[in-house]
């Protein structure tokens, strides 16, 4: 937690526990001076790899900690699955292309200061749900959509979010959203989930670049919304 919060994410303690309970094997932290200084988490979901939570405290900045901790990341997942993902900061971006990352796509974090507006939503929703056992707080669903979300550390955190259709989706994220204050929405700019956001009230707050390892596997039309940077 004292690396998260020097670096401002928003992750909560039951995030950390949610990663350590669904990866036991897959999250490595480096340690000097009787302290954790460095830490990297990789989870599975299916046949995709995921890497996230690449901390390093500033003052070992400098020192390869963060090479050491993405190679046992990726000697982890290279022996369970052919692709490998992360979302990228442009501070990050240089390492990871050393690594064998190359370009997926753009996503970014969108921001909102709350939605009042909420919606009566029903039904089961038809399609696919395709996550680890990450934290969740609340779910909302109808037939053509279903979100989750969860507590953050400086806001409410919407996703993941699957939808058949926007019209769905919108109706989810009323549902959900409504009154928590403060929330954040990684999406991909290019997809229509932008559009649900920005009519909700949320807006671009940070740019990151989806990098791939492996085999492409492009992520799905029906995600809305994913995980968070750490899950994917």
């Amino acid at each position: 937690m004292r690396l998260k919060e020097a670096a401002g994410w928003n992750q909560t303690l039951a995030d950390w526990q949610a990663l350590l309970r669904c990866a036991p094997l897959g999250c490595f932290g480096m340690e000097s001076d009787e302290k954790v200084v460095a830490t990297a988490t990789a989870v599975v979901h299916e046949d995709v790899g995921w890497v996230g939570m690449v901390l390093t405290d500033p003052l070992y900045r400098g020192r390869g900690f963060a090479t050491a901790l993405m190679k046992c990341c990726l000697d982890y997942l290279d022996s369970c699955v052919e692709t490998v993902k992360l979302d990228a900061s442009a501070e990050g971006e240089s390492l990871y292309r050393k690594l064998g990352f190359v370009e997926e796509a753009v996503i970014e974090r969108w921001a909102c200061p709350g939605v009042e507006q909420a919606a009566l939503v029903t039904g089961s929703y038809a399609g696919p749900l395709r996550h680890a056992d990450i934290p969740l707080d609340a779910v909302a669903e109808c037939v053509g959509a279903w979100a989750a979300g969860r507590a953050g550390s400086g806001a409410w955190y919407f996703g993941p979010c699957y939808g058949l259709d926007s019209a769905s989706v919108e109706l989810v994220a009323r549902a959900l959203l409504a009154g928590r204050g403060r929330a954040y929405w990684d999406l991909f700019p290019s997809h229509a989930a932008a559009a649900v956001a920005g009519r909700l009230g949320f807006a671009p707050a940070r740019r990151l670049l989806r990098m791939v390892r492996g085999t492409p596997a492009p992520t799905t039309p029906d995600v809305y919304a994913i995980s968070g940077f750490e899950w994917g």
